[in-house]
């Protein structure tokens, strides 16, 4: 995902959006906006919404980018701020249940296997359906494929922590598919 030469792209990036050039926020988000609108995805179940959380995930990053770090990793600090407020809009959708529109992932476009969307939509369908904190360490793990220490401080996590949610995710992913296949 982000390598050593990304890492020192971000810092200048931040650096130059710091110093007023709002364009050098732009490769940012270009670099980033996949991995973010997939999480807030992960967590809408919505294109429309999911895309709108993603741009309100940037606006945030862009108004706070005073307080990052610059110890940290750019995207560490931008998934986990992202993180934050996909987990705010599932508590909203929680209290206020709304009706939505499921994202239609089995559709087949040029160049894509429809049996292979088929099988994407359901393993997402049951990454939905775990527990928040192990659908989280998994998606980082697998779908942003981040090294555990990645997922770990993502998460706030000691590296033991992340690869035991990984661990747990993972056998709650097969036992629903055990299940599902007696049946």
């Amino acid at each position: 995902m982000d390598k050593p030469d990304n890492d020192r792209d971000d810092a200048w990036a931040v650096e130059r959006t710091l110093s007023g050039d709002r364009e050098a926020f732009a490769v940012l988000v270009r670099r980033y906006q996949g991995p973010i609108f997939r999480l807030m995805l992960r967590f809408s179940q919505d294109e429309c919404d999911a895309a709108e959380m993603a741009q309100d995930a940037f606006v945030r990053a862009y108004e706070r980018l005073a307080a990052y770090d610059s110890r940290r990793r750019f995207f560490t600090w931008l998934y986990t701020l992202a993180l934050n407020l996909a987990r705010d809009h599932a508590r909203r959708l929680k209290r206020a249940p709304q009706c939505r529109q499921n994202l239609d992932t089995t559709h087949a476009d040029k160049g894509r296997d429809p049996l292979g969307s088929l099988e994407a939509a359901r393993l997402l369908n049951v990454l939905r359906g775990l527990p928040p904190k192990y659908a989280e360490a998994l998606a980082l793990r697998y779908i942003e494929d981040m090294h555990l220490e990645e997922v770990a401080e993502t998460l706030g996590l000691s590296i033991s922590g992340a690869k035991m949610r990984v661990h747990r995710g993972l056998r709650m992913m097969r036992e629903h598919f055990g299940e599902e296949e007696k049946s």
